[in-house]
Parts: structure tokens; C-alpha cells; sequence
């Protein structure tokens, strides 16, 4: 038997995008299972010879020590009665079969056969061409919202953006375009699936690399990149050319650069800083748009959790946490009592985006709250000296703090017990702050997806504990100042 297989291969392996060599191996792969069919017989083997085009089949046994299927399997012994150097594992040919008498079911199961391969290797190859393209922003059509999964046809394949990866805020419908970036390729049953991100800090490092021309051709570089998705961004960047502003560059002529990319993010805020080696300076630019007066750098012994290749923490025997001795970069930063607010940032974005921007932990304070800590100590230091009693001048404490009003709002993030789970289904139902939780009834909580009547209780008793803590906190320095 022969066929022109090399036009076959030529013409089908230009238009499918498929390694040619994969689709002489389908195609003999289909005329082997055509030809276990007509001659009944598991054990058929086909051969093409890509440069003659000469198709030839076998009956074919695997040589096996003991036989358990006489069909595909022979002994040793039987094997070297044929073949004298047939070894264990080898493969020995009885016959040549003859391909051109292959009936029309036995094609019919060739053509299924071939078209299953060519499908297998055309997912392969989208496959591999998305896996190549992790970390790049791709364009797509919203096809439809499945159980909350925006499902993006990409032409060749199909991308989904899964909750997680989604901006709480943002509303696609059929038909709209979208941009997201590509942060895994996975392989189902029917095609590869492309797992797709709008919240990834990579999305924002593309538009800009887009906008920005600077950036595309290197002459700006983007050090680090964090975000809030659709509430706040930092992203600090330097230059290689001394004199290309990196931060004018990224905003644009009246910032149309930046604001280009905010309406595609939906309004998010971004803040354009410099990058600098020095964590001191680095800091002041990255707490902006507050003025810094001051900022000090410190170490805190702490507790590192050892982690596993997954990022799963490691277990002793007694199923306890592993962990080791370590040490924490804290840098104190002073700010004027006027730049409080400006420095922490709404609900403590400014100062979280800062944190981990520069992988440390920062801690504001006012100027007038250090001089109070500097007056207390040294008040503390004189009455020790003089041998006054402690006792003697510590305030009323509960009866201040029912003449006091607390001010401050504070943010769900102050509560250590509430879970990110927990706080994502408050936020999107307009609870922000401690105060907010205490403004509602247990049943107004617990009528909130996800949290029930007992959880509900919790939270309030936890909210109610916080804000008793910050009024005895605020009470003490009123009766202090008195």
C-alpha cells in the first residue's frame, strides 16, 4: 500500500499548526486500529516510510516471560523460534497483513481514529503556545458568566477569569471585550483552558509597558508593583537614562498616560513613585502622597512558619507548626499629626500598599503621639526616682472613657479573627469599619450570604471589644493631657 502521504502531511500539518512527525504517527495509528478490526487481532503494528510513502502493517507479540494474553503476547521460547536474538520486552513480527483489503467499517474506524489524534495534537500545540504566554496580557470577548466564572473566548481556545482572579467591582456582559493577563493554562476533557486574571499586579505592568513607551523599549524600568485591584496601586520605577524623568514618563502629559490606564482598571488609583536603594528614602516615596518628618529602621526577633514546596506549612509530630528564629525589618515612621490620616491612607491602604512594597512592616505615628510617649516616659523614670507610688498617678481610666468619644474610624482589618472570606463579604455590603458592624442588629449580619446567626454574634462581640479598647486607650491619654 501506498499513499502520497507527504502532500497529505504537508497540506494538513500547514493548516492545523501540527508537528508533521505527530501526524504520520495518527495516521498510522489509524490504519492500525482499521486493521485490528478487519482481521480481529489486538496485536497489529503499522510502519510509513515518510519519503517513499510505503505503508506496511504487521501481526505483532511483545515477548513476555509468562503469557497472559495470547493475542498480543509470546514466550521467550516461542519468540526465538522466529526471531534467535528476541530478547524479554522485545517486540517480534509474525506477518504482514495486507492494508488495501480493508473493509469500510475498518476505514470508518480509521477516520475516527485519525481525527481523535489530529484534535489531541492541535490541543497540544494551543497548549503549549498559552503555556509560553503566562505573565502577557491577552485580548478576549466575554462569551458568558458561568456560576460566577467569565468564561473569555480567545478564538482558539477558551479563557476563564475565576472569582478570585475578578475586581469585586467590575461588570462584564456577553460580548464585551476584556483585557486580563494569563496566569495558568490548565488541560480539560474537550480543549486547553487558559486561566486569566484581572487582579494580578502583572495586568497593571502591561498596560504601562503598553502606554508607556518608555517602558516597552527599556529606557524605564518598573521595579515593584502592588495593588488593591480597583481601589489603589503603587508602582515604583527607575531609569537608565539620567535624564528621563521615570515618574514623568509614566504619567504623561497631563497625566494622559496614567489616566489611560485607570479607565481600563475601572477607576483604580495609581501612584507613580521613585525607586530608590535606600529603604529610608524609598520609604518617604512610597508613604506619598503624606510628608514624612522622620523615619527609623529597626529589627524584631520573630517566628518564621517553615513552609513546604507547595507553601504548606510544615507539621512536627505532634502536628504542631515548625518554626524558626528570625528577624523583622520595622521601620517607625514619624509624621506631623496633619499627615496621620494622609500616611495610613483610606481603611490603611496607603500604608499596607508602602508595606509591601518595601517587604517590611511599618508603623505611624504622630509627632504629638511620640512626645507623648517621651513625656510618660520620663514622668515614669521621675516618679521612680522620687519612689511615688505607681498607683498614685495612674487616671480614672473607665471614668474617662465614658466622657470620651472615639473619633477614628476603624478598619476591618484591626479585627484579627475576622477571616479575608469574612471581610470581602462585609465590604461588599457597605461595612467598612468597626463602627459600621456595631451599627447593625445581629439580624441585619446574619441576613448577609455566607454568615449565620452565630457568627453574627461573634462579630459584634468582636467589634464591640475593639472599639472598648481604643475609647479606654483614648480616655487614658485624655486624663493624662488633664
Amino acid at each position: 500500500m501506498k499513499l502520497d502521504i507527504n502532500t497529505l502531511v504537508g497540506q494538513l500539518a500547514a493548516e492545523r499548526d501540527i508537528d508533521p512527525d505527530k501526524l504520520i504517527d495518527a495516521i498510522a495509528e489509524a490504519i492500525s486500529s482499521a486493521a485490528r478490526k478487519q482481521y480481529k487481532d489486538r496485536g497489529v503494528h503499522t510502519e510509513i516510510d515518510p519519503e517513499t510513502g510505503e505503508v506496511e502493517s504487521w501481526r505483532i507479540r511483545m515477548v513476555v516471560e509468562e503469557v497472559e494474553d495470547p493475542e498480543v503476547e509470546l514466550t521467550l521460547e516461542e519468540a526465538r523460534e522466529i526471531e534467535p536474538n528476541a530478547e524479554i520486552g522485545g517486540i517480534i513480527k509474525l506477518e504482514a497483513l495486507d492494508n488495501s483489503a480493508l473493509g469500510r467499517i475498518a476505514a470508518q474506524s480509521a477516520r475516527q481514529v485519525l481525527f481523535q489524534r489530529v484534535r489531541e495534537a492541535e490541543r497540544a500545540v494551543v497548549f503549549r503556545n498559552y503555556s509560553e504566554r503566562v505573565g502577557e496580557m491577552i485580548n478576549g470577548i466575554v462569551k458568558r458568566i458561568d456560576r460566577g466564572a467569565i468564561i473569555i473566548e480567545l478564538g482558539d481556545t477558551e479563557g476563564i477569569i475565576p472569582r478570585n482572579h475578578q475586581v469585586r467591582h467590575e461588570r462584564y456582559t456577553q460580548g464585551d471585550r476584556i483585557r486580563a493577563v494569563v496566569v495558568d493554562v490548565t488541560m480539560d476533557a474537550s480543549r486547553p483552558q487558559v486561566v486569566m486574571s484581572r487582579t494580578d499586579p502583572k495586568l497593571l505592568e502591561k498596560l504601562l509597558e503598553m502606554e508607556v513607551p518608555e517602558i516597552y523599549d527599556g529606557t524605564v524600568i518598573i521595579k515593584l508593583c502592588v495593588r488593591e485591584p480597583g481601589e489603589r496601586a503603587k508602582v515604583a520605577v527607575t531609569s537608565k537614562d539620567r535624564d528621563v524623568d521615570p515618574v514623568g514618563a509614566c504619567v504623561g502629559l497631563k497625566g494622559a498616560r496614567v489616566q489611560a490606564i485607570t479607565r481600563e482598571l475601572k477607576g483604580e488609583k495609581i501612584d507613580i513613585i521613585p525607586w530608590n536603594s535606600d529603604v529610608v528614602t524609598f520609604a518617604q516615596n512610597a508613604l506619598a502622597p503624606a510628608k514624612i518628618n522622620r523615619v527609623a529602621v529597626r529589627e524584631e526577633p520573630v517566628q518564621i512558619v517553615l513552609r513546604d514546596e507547595n507553601g504548606d506549612p510544615l507539621l512536627d509530630e505532634a502536628g504542631e507548626k515548625v518554626t524558626q528564629e528570625g528577624r523583622e525589618t520595622v521601620l517607625d515612621v514619624i509624621v506631623g499629626s496633619e499627615q496621620l490620616s494622609l500616611a495610613i491612607g483610606k481603611r490603611g491602604q496607603n500604608v499596607r500598599l508602602a508595606s509591601r512594597l518595601l517587604d517590611c512592616r511599618i508603623e505611624i505615628k504622630s509627632e504629638d503621639a511620640v512626645k507623648d510617649e517621651l513625656a510618660s516616659a520620663l514622668a515614669t523614670m521621675l516618679r521612680e526616682m522620687e519612689g511615688v507610688a505607681e498607683d498614685d498617678e495612674l487616671p480614672d481610666v473607665e471614668a474617662a472613657s465614658a466622657q470620651v468619644v472615639y473619633d477614628e474610624l476603624i478598619p476591618l482589618e484591626e479585627l484579627e479573627a475576622l477571616t479575608e472570606r469574612l471581610r470581602e463579604r462585609l465590604e461588599s455590603h457597605a461595612i467598612h469599619t468597626v463602627q459600621d458592624i456595631l451599627a447593625k442588629t445581629p439580624e441585619e449580619l446574619s441576613s448577609i450570604p455566607g454568615i449565620g446567626p452565630v457568627t453574627a454574634r461573634k462579630m459584634l462581640d468582636m467589634a464591640q471589644e475593639t472599639l472598648d479598647e481604643a475609647l479606654a486607650e483614648t480616655a487614658a491619654a485624655a486624663a493624662e493631657e488633664e
